[in-house]
């Protein structure tokens, strides 16, 4: 049974916000007081608001206005207004208009600028008619001298397989972020019947109800995920940085195609990345590029004064090889020497690119400009694992009738079992599948002697600490997974066993300091001058739009040896401590 912990784990991952004692609340009510002001729909603006991309005196704001019936076809212009006031009454008031229509699916949105740097600033819309949006609220990037910065750290949110309870939690302490980091799979291109399932008697089931495909399609998936109030009550407090994963176009993409896509029944491969493409920039708040870049290229820097360089990365569909399929080999591994040939030649291959040249040269320019500039953090947003993971030996903990009960959804569980003991990657999704890669990612690093690097990581419904180290063991950076926002962990699979499982992978693995596959959640990350600290939260549930959250575990990061190193556990059970310490 616990090898197929390890296989279901490819599927994803999300993150999260700030320290709590385990309190109850309701995702449908929400937060409901901001600056004194209790926030309200109008039909007319019924996605609600978002800012994001933000720069030290710029901002995107975001919504979409409804178009009356019988008028779906004529233009609307909206008014904006951003303010340091929440009452607008201020004299530093800015106002403009916009204009949107069919063409975008009448999402609107204004690249705000003349901005102060590390200033909360409100914003809201107006149709010509004077119907008012909700009131939106965001910092703008500091200059300077920081002493401290808030994220929270977020991945896979998939609507019919429960609330975003992980969004309302964090909307609770939003407005106190410098950013919020959506690491992708924002949603989820399967129908009714693709997985994850749905809660609730149905009600969350999605629309339309089958797979993404068209424009028409994306633009619908898009809608229905802004109609959460939870979702909705997350982005109007704090801005987005936002990157995709493969979910917002089709399951395990990359520059050629996906594994969910079939050019027989769904079309040409580029016109559905293409669409999936245009409705993410029309219901997401990210500037177009400007570079000559296409679009689906996009990966940017953030400079958070003196203190940080955040750069989000593109991993899927820019310059990504094919993902191995590790079910095409395990028949042939007979030996350890069958193993290490595949490894050798198949899985090294030179040339698998993740990032690909131009994207690599981009992050080391950030990356070196920022070490040059003694700012202490360095930080990549990242999609797939990038930790180095192998799977343990399974084959004396799962028995016959585990194996035959996982056969008829898993033909090759038998044979992954059998193999488990070569230590093969665990996913050949991540960065694990693509050796070459982050070796080559690596030595470019060490070339610039930037072995400090912290990575927050998405897509695998787990929380992770590890320590990113090369094939010969030079230390990296550090590696921060977040669990998901509603998308099935392993432990709505295989209930307590998970523990069990984890504790394996942490033993078996000497990077892995701290994994855990039980809840859903996301990551608050609060950067010092000297430390970090990550606080990995955690909700009971998500059937229900009624949950508990509280603190999985705490972790300190320091530097050290030219590099970081994580101490201070809290929220550890005796094992997951005596491995997060090495003794186990």
């Amino acid at each position: 049974m616990l090898a197929a912990l390890g296989y279901i784990g490819a599927f994803g991952v999300g993150l999260g916000a700030a320290g709590c004692a385990g309190r109850t609340a309701s995702s449908q009510k929400g937060a409901q007081a901001q600056q004194g002001e209790t926030p309200w729909t109008s039909p007319r603006f019924s996605h609600g608001v978002a800012s994001g991309d933000p720069a030290p005196g710029r901002m995107i704001i975001w919504t979409r206005v409804s178009p009356q019936k019988g008028a779906e076809i004529s233009p609307i212009t909206l008014t904006w207004q951003v303010s340091p006031d929440p009452l607008f009454a201020s004299s530093a008031l800015l106002t403009g208009q916009v204009q949107t229509d069919g063409t975008r699916d009448y999402t609107v949105k204004a690249d705000i600028d003349n901005l102060e740097p590390g200033q909360v600033y409100y914003y809201r819309f107006a149709d010509p008619d004077g119907e008012r949006s909700d009131i939106g609220q965001f910092k703008t990037l500091p200059r300077g001298a920081v002493k401290q910065l808030d994220f929270a750290i977020i991945s896979c949110a998939n609507f019919q397989a429960g609330y975003f309870n992980v969004y309302e939690e964090i909307a609770k302490t939003a407005q106190d972020l410098n950013a919020i980091i959506h690491l992708g799979d924002y949603f989820y291109e399967y129908g009714l019947d693709g997985w994850g399932g749905a809660v609730d008697g149905g009600a969350r089931n999605h629309i339309p109800p089958h797979e993404t495909v068209s424009l028409s399609d994306y633009r619908q998936r898009h809608a229905q995920y802004r109609t959460d109030p939870s979702l909705q009550n997350m982005t109007r407090r704090a801005a987005l940085i936002a990157l995709w994963d493969d979910h917002e176009v089709a399951d395990d993409s990359y520059i050629a195609g996906a594994g969910n896509h079939q050019p027989s029944a769904e079309g040409e491969w580029s016109a559905r990345r293409d669409a999936a493409i245009q409705a993410y920039y029309e219901w997401m708040p990210v500037r177009e590029l400007a570079d000559g870049r296409p679009a689906y290229a996009r990966y940017a820097a953030y400079e958070f004064g003196d203190l940080l360089t955040l750069v989000t990365a593109e991993t899927r569909l820019t310059e990504r090889a094919e993902p191995i399929n590790m079910d095409d080999y395990t028949a042939s591994f007979k030996s350890a020497q069958d193993v290490a040939e595949f490894k050798d030649n198949v899985l090294s291959a030179p040339d698998r690119h993740v990032l690909g040249e131009p994207q690599m040269d981009f992050i080391m320019d950030q990356f070196l400009r920022s070490k040059q500039a003694g700012k202490p953090w360095r930080i990549l947003a990242n999609q797939v694992v990038m930790g180095r993971l192998a799977t343990p030996d399974l084959t004396p903990h799962v028995d016959e009738a585990s194996v035959s009960a996982l056969e008829p959804d898993w033909p090759k569980v038998r044979e992954f079992v059998e193999v488990s003991k070569y230590a093969l990657p665990v996913y050949t999704d991540s960065w694990d599948g693509y050796p070459w890669a982050r070796e080559q990612f690596y030595e470019r690093l060490t070339q610039a002697n930037i072995n400090d690097i912290l990575v927050v990581t998405g897509d695998a419904h787990e929380f992770w600490l590890n320590d990113l180290t090369t094939q010969q063991g030079t230390k990296m950076g550090i590696e921060l997974g977040t669990s998901s926002v509603s998308s099935p962990t392993l432990e709505a699979y295989f209930g307590e066993a998970t523990k069990d499982y984890a504790l394996l992978m942490t033993q078996s693995n000497q990077d892995v300091r701290y994994y855990n596959a039980m809840r859903r959640g996301y990551i608050h990350l609060t950067l010092g001058r000297d430390e970090a600290r990550a606080q990995m939260i955690q909700v009971d549930q998500v059937d229900s739009p009624h949950y508990t959250a509280s603190r999985a575990a705490r972790f300190d990061i320091k530097k050290s040896r030219g590099s970081l190193k994580a101490s201070g556990p809290r929220g550890l059970s005796l094992k997951q401590r005596l491995l997060f310490m090495g003794l186990g």
